[in-house]
């Protein structure tokens, strides 16, 4: 079998990639095809022997787009920007003429004028209505043709019946020399549809950032040995088997194989943890390590782009190829009624024929059902509940990248929590002193505050805040630790002891004059609201399980502190092992992380979070971003979540009601053009309003008392 990620260039319906999704894996040898909408990219699985990716190719064409190598992100990116800019200027267009448009058609409803002036107003309104329907709308049109070669309907499809029958009908109307129009129906349409697409392109251009993001974690630049001297050049030109050097403090910009020296290494941005890795001739180092000991010498062993950290962007990319392009309930409902509204239009016409009612007569009901059978409410439903929970959940610190993704919170049933930086602090505290005999403890952190004052290191940082202050003029940075004089001028130094500690902890130890005073342990505190959190998580049925790059018995030990069972413990990690974690549990399943390393399983879960502070590859992969409030913000989002989904039920419910109401109406000629404008905004109206309902959602943490309200921000009072 053979696998590969290509790019599908002129995607831009999600209903359109779930019909090219489909055609493809109906092709001969297909195991399983993956489009995904947001990334304009497809995960192909199939057997060589039966088709080959010319086949591919052509079935893609066939349905209108091309397919592509994969595209670098960046390219991606651009041409996505470029398509930002044609949809604001279509929309600016759109706007503004579909405003000219609904002015008359609005003076013919609610005044009595002269038939002449009434019908000069409504032929103005078409006037405007034109660039609209036929220029900013012509997008929209194309998809809606494509989906119908698809067999895939979706939203373009009605909204295209919708625009084109309210357009055709007006038009039917001025010849007949009347003054009922719809052309600002036709506007309305195309406008709010633009603004949509509009926002779900920036959406798309967010989650292909990711893949940026990812590429940036690491340097570009590596040194090269050119006559005896090392110089910087370019990763991309450098080959496997060249020789190049890491300096003591630098990060690591090629994958290779230690040479020369010994060092110790922070692979925390590819596994999350957080420990001083040993490294030596013979070890492997990995492009995005941080070498935080003495030179290293390495001989690459991969080229640029196809280095472990270029292979995890990789990976982000194929996990959510993977899993295709969801369907929410409105675009399923808009392929319904794209199929049923036409028929039923059809169908009113040969019942108004057959019951003798005169050509004319029966035209114009089943122009009239195609019009007040309107998809309004039902295009705004599921965007309006999305914008309003974007606008809450921005006012409590919580920021929705992927609004689908982040509904599937509403029905979470797993969730699993990175450990380093998502579940602790990630920031190093002092855990245990143990001074020698005559030494007491304070009188060793003061040693260590000296020696480590003046200097930028979470060790500094750490030892300076047990201690109470910075001590003494200043020490100095080691390649394996600090030193620093004490006032009798002896020479006070610290380093890293080869220790083992059941907790996880890392050990370091203090001299003076070469002679062992002491021993400091360090360790990474538990996030304050994550012992919270996980209770009430667990308390409403969530399977909780932790994944973590560090060791055993680092993570057995925060488990214990968190009230984890050892079974929902997942240790030593790679990234793509906790992508596979994921799909091992019930779904929908939610990742919460913040590191590079954390990238692939943010891609893969249902909803991936990620937390305060976290690194940018991790924040742009991710559904979901908390920006503030920290971990207990999990809680927040999954009860907004769970009221987003319960109003868009409403609104779409609302929506359908009316077209329920609308459809026997028109058929039976009950209905007027004015009435059905009238329904149509009444229709509107209700689904805005239902969406205001956001007002009070509940941000209380798991176990606090139900029934107290909780300040947020000055002014928001959530409870």
């Amino acid at each position: 079998m053979t696998r590969q990620l290509f790019g599908i260039e002129g995607l831009a319906c999600a209903g359109c990639a779930r019909g090219l999704e489909r055609r493809l894996a109906a092709l001969p040898g297909v195991r399983s095809a993956g489009v995904h909408y947001l990334t304009a990219s497809a995960l192909i699985d199939w057997d060589g022997t039966q088709t080959t990716p010319e086949a591919l190719a052509a079935a893609t064409a066939v349905a209108g787009y091309r397919m592509v190598p994969r595209h670098r992100p960046e390219e991606i990116s651009a041409a996505m920007g470029r398509e930002i800019h044609r949809l604001g200027i279509r929309l600016a267009v759109a706007v503004f003429a579909g405003m000219w448009s609904m002015v008359p058609a609005l003076v013919i409803y609610f005044t009595d004028l002269p038939p002449g002036t009434a019908w000069a107003l409504a032929l103005t309104s078409g006037i405007f209505a034109v660039p609209v329907v036929f220029w900013a709308g012509l997008g929209i049109l194309w998809m809606a043709w494509r989906s119908i070669r698809l067999r895939a309907p979706g939203m373009d499809l009605l909204i295209s019946l919708g625009a084109l029958a309210a357009f055709v009908a007006s038009l039917w109307s001025l010849a007949q020399g009347r003054a009922e129009v719809w052309f600002d129906t036709a506007t309305m349409l195309i406008t709010l549809l633009l603004f949509g697409r509009l926002v779900d392109t920036a959406t798309r251009r967010g989650a292909v950032d990711a893949l940026r993001a990812m590429e940036e974690a690491s340097p570009e630049v590596a040194l090269v040995e050119e006559a005896g001297r090392w110089i910087a050049r370019p990763c991309a030109g450098i080959a496997p088997g060249t020789p190049i050097a890491v300096e003591a403090g630098a990060p690591v910009s090629m994958d290779g194989v230690v040479r020369r020296g010994e060092s110790r290494i922070n692979r925390a941005v590819l596994t999350g943890e957080s420990a001083l890795v040993p490294v030596g001739v013979g070890m492997r180092v990995e492009a995005g390590a941080l070498n935080l000991g003495r030179r290293l010498i390495l001989s690459t062993d991969r080229a640029f782009g196809d280095r472990d950290i270029d292979r995890m962007g990789g990976a982000i990319a194929l996990e959510i190829a993977r899993r295709g392009t969801r369907a929410n309930p409105a675009e399923i409902w808009a392929a319904r009624l794209s199929l049923a509204i036409p028929a039923l239009a059809v169908l009113t016409v040969a019942l108004a024929l057959a019951l003798g009612l005169g050509a004319e007569t029966a035209l114009l009901r089943g122009l009239t059902l195609l019009v007040a059978v309107c998809p309004c409410a039902l295009s705004i439903a599921l965007p309006l509940a999305q914008m309003r929970a974007a606008a809450m959940g921005a006012s409590v610190g919580l920021r929705l990248r992927d609004p689908d993704a982040f509904a599937t919170l509403a029905h979470l049933r797993s969730i699993v929590f990175d450990k380093t930086g998502t579940l602790t602090t990630g920031r190093l505290r002092v855990a245990e002193v143990q001074p020698v005999a005559g030494m007491t403890p304070a009188g060793l952190l003061m040693l260590a505050a000296r020696a480590e004052t003046g200097i930028s290191h979470p060790i500094a940082r750490a030892i300076l805040a047990a201690h109470g202050g910075e001590v003494g003029p200043g020490g100095q940075r080691l390649p394996r630790g600090a030193e620093a004089l004490d006032e009798a001028g002896r020479r006070i130094a610290i380093g890293t002891a080869p220790q083992h500690d059941p907790l996880g902890r890392s050990w370091l130890t203090v001299s003076r004059e070469g002679e062992e005073v002491g021993r400091i342990a360090l360790e990474d505190s538990p996030d304050p609201a994550a012992a919270d959190l996980l209770r009430g998580l667990r308390a409403e049925g969530i399977d909780l399980q932790m994944a973590t790059g560090d060791g055993v018995s680092a993570a057995m030990a925060l488990a214990a502190r968190l009230g984890l069972p050892a079974a929902a413990v997942s240790s030593g990690c790679t990234p793509l092992g906790k992508a596979e974690l994921l799909r091992s549990l019930p779904g929908p399943v939610a990742f919460v992380g913040d590191g590079v390393n954390d990238g692939p399983a943010l891609a893969a879960a249902d909803c991936g979070i990620s937390v305060e502070g976290a690194h940018s590859a991790a924040a742009q992969t991710a559904a979901l971003v908390v920006t503030a409030g920290g971990l207990s913000q999990v809680g927040v989002a999954i009860r907004l979540s769970r009221r987003m989904v319960r109003i868009a039920r409403q609104n779409l419910w609302l929506a359908l009601a009316y077209n329920a109401l609308m459809i026997p109406a028109a058929a039976l000629g009950l209905i007027g053009p004015a009435l059905a404008a009238a329904a149509m905004l009444a229709s509107s109206v209700s689904v805005v309003l239902n969406s205001q309902r956001f007002a009070r959602i509940s941000t209380r943490r798991a176990g606090a008392d139900p029934h107290t309200p909780v300040t947020c921000r000055p002014g928001i009072v959530i409870g």
